[in-house]
């Protein structure tokens, strides 16, 4: 690769101002989102779902050592 085909290795002033503006930023908060209707019934489906998986695999894996 030829010197100037190597974008990464040179820095623009617009570069340095938007990096210098970027960097004393402070990360705005983040809230959890409520979760209600279905989709909580949905998660307590897959809560539900995985258990019987593990007592599955828990039977069968001592079934198994037999």
């Amino acid at each position: 690769m030829r010197k100037y085909d190597d974008f990464n290795s040179i820095t623009t002033k617009e570069f340095l101002e938007f990096f210098e503006e970027e960097t004393h930023q402070q990360p705005c908060p983040l809230n959890r989102a409520p979760v209600q209707g279905w989709v909580r019934i949905a998660f307590w489906i897959l809560r539900l779902y995985i258990l019987v998986m593990l007592v599955t695999v828990a039977v069968g894996f001592s079934r198994g050592i037999h």
